[in-house]
């Protein structure tokens, strides 16, 4: 996004102008305010100040660097043994993806409550659902010993039931983790932790973790507006970590992004990371492309599929930058139906039906695409409250 759009980016007035404003205009004045809002509206409300705050007692710790390496032939190596492995297990599959958050906290959900929202969730047609497990960090910054352990243990439990009631259901799972800070020195600890944990988890469960889901959004930072390009190569950076740090594990990986991280968009400036000059979008592609499964979620947030600045239009340039380059990284468009405004983000106070008409001319846009990878709803409760 450009400096000065965002430094313009008042919210007054908004709903009577966007009208006769072109996309550039329109999304330079919403996308700060639209974002923030989005944020506060539910990670502020749902997530742990041990997510955002720094703890000084772990500032040091960190992914080890990768810094040097090569993302697209190492990578594509480790894809290779990965797919092989898919292969000989008879997992090839098309199935479109059809995924939708929770925010409640894994230690809050009740078995009624998970089993109340699977239920729902799976006759709307949800077959993954993204579980914030930052409330994890809550456990990993208490002192050590029995406590500790012991609440660790609980999570563990409770997480794992969730996976059993879900694939009761044909849900997959996935863990979500992020805030805006995580990429930045002395807080990468928290990714960290929360990635670890995720790696453990499966290797200690019967029921596993399908991948592991960043939503960051670093363009929130104020350190976005006075250095863009590091603050991407930031997280840029974290991404590539994470991948390798992940290692040959059957663990996907996905990244949640706006809509606007494309050369194409005209909103973010080009960086090099690793030796080559791309933009964010770009980057990550070339890094997700050594893990199979791996997926980019581009959050498209509008209430009209098709036209002017619709979801559509507002996705076709990831959709075709992931098509030139020939990766096999999946493209899932994201829709809102929470309540925040302006309301042509939303789909809050509309009919399920019409939902229903608007992400149905979404999957038929990009149904022959071969990146596109299904739907993204945010958030579940929020959509199961769509009558």
């Amino acid at each position: 996004m450009k400096k000065i759009l965002i430094l313009g980016a008042l919210f007054v007035g908004i709903v009577g102008l966007v009208g006769n404003m072109s996309r550039l205009e329109k999304e330079g004045v919403l996308h700060k305010n639209l974002l923030d809002t989005k944020i506060s509206q539910y990670s502020d409300k749902h997530i742990t100040p041990n997510a955002i705050v720094k703890d000084k007692k772990f500032e040091s710790l960190a992914f080890e660097s990768v810094e040097g390496k090569s993302p697209i032939f190492s990578n594509q190596i480790a894809a290779v043994v990965r797919a092989v492995k898919s292969f000989t297990k008879g997992e090839e599959k098309d199935e479109k993806e059809y995924g939708s958050w929770i925010w409640t906290p894994v230690l809050q959900m009740t078995p009624q409550y998970m089993d109340s929202v699977l239920k729902d969730a799976r006759e709307d047609g949800v077959n993954v659902m993204y579980v914030s497990i930052d409330s994890y960090l809550d456990i990993f910054t208490m002192p050590k010993g029995k406590e500790r352990e012991r609440q660790k243990k609980d999570f563990g439990d409770r997480l794992e039931y969730f996976i059993t009631l879900a694939q009761k259901y044909n849900i997959e799972v996935d863990a979500e983790g992020g805030w805006r800070n995580w990429a930045e020195t002395g807080h990468t600890y928290k990714a960290f932790a929360i990635v670890n944990f995720v790696r453990d988890f499966n290797a200690t469960h019967q029921n596993k973790i399908r991948g592991f889901q960043y939503d960051v959004e670093p363009y929130l930072l104020d350190s976005y507006v006075t250095d863009q390009s590091t603050t991407l190569r930031n997280f840029v950076k974290l991404v590539d970590e994470t991948e390798s740090f992940l290692g040959d594990s059957e663990l996907q990986l996905s990244v949640v992004v706006p809509d606007f991280f494309d050369e194409g968009d005209g909103f973010t400036e080009k960086f090099a990371y690793n030796g080559r000059k791309e933009s964010v979008f770009k980057h990550l592609l070339n890094i997700l492309e050594g893990r199979a499964g791996s997926s980019i979620i581009i959050m498209s947030y509008r209430n009209f599929a098709e036209g002017e600045d619709s979801a559509i239009e507002i996705s076709e340039n990831e959709m075709q930058t992931a098509k030139k380059g020939l990766y096999n990284t999946k493209i899932i468009i994201a829709q809102e139906t929470g309540a925040v405004p302006p309301p042509y983000i939303t789909f809050h106070n509309t009919s399920k039906k019409y939902f229903s008409e608007q992400v149905g001319k979404i999957n038929s846009a990009f149904l022959s695409h071969p990146n596109f990878g299904g739907i993204a709803v945010h958030y579940v409760n929020a959509f199961l409250a769509l009558r």
